[in-house]
């Protein structure tokens, strides 16, 4: 058997082989091709997962952090607003205080505006025994 295919190689021309050799190779590496295609695919695919995955994490650490980030200035907002109100309180007392304090002023201008002293000697000293001031005199 092996003789009958010796003998049938012999008839294929020297052109024939080299085309018969190239096809040979060329199937071979088709055949390579197809596996290391489907291997690349499955190293990208799994790439992509693993980015994928980074990329939430990140994400997922990042809303934290920003999550974070809006209940500090949020305390913050609270701790402004608060001192904010007790300001504008004070103010107000403040304000309140100054209305009573010019409100005592006039009315101290007015009973100094309507002071009268007497010319008359006798009445002075009424007045000045009035006030508790019994004697004038120097002892």
């Amino acid at each position: 058997m092996i003789s009958k295919i010796w003998e049938w190689a012999k008839k294929i021309p020297w052109w024939g082989w080299v085309i018969g050799i190239a096809a040979f190779f060329f199937l071979i590496n088709y055949a390579s091709s197809l596996a290391l295609n489907r291997s690349l695919f499955n190293m990208a695919l799994d790439n992509l997962r693993e980015d994928k995955t980074r990329i939430l994490e990140t994400k997922d650490e990042w809303i934290k952090t920003c999550e974070q980030e809006i209940s500090r200035l949020q305390r913050e907002v609270d701790r402004v607003q608060k001192e904010k109100a007790a300001v504008q309180a004070q103010a107000a007392q403040t304000a309140a205080e100054v209305a009573r304090l010019k409100g005592r002023i006039n009315e101290l201008q007015t009973q100094l505006q309507n002071i009268v002293v007497s010319d008359d000697p006798d009445r002075i000293i009424d007045d000045l025994r009035r006030l508790g001031i019994r004697s004038i005199r120097k002892r």
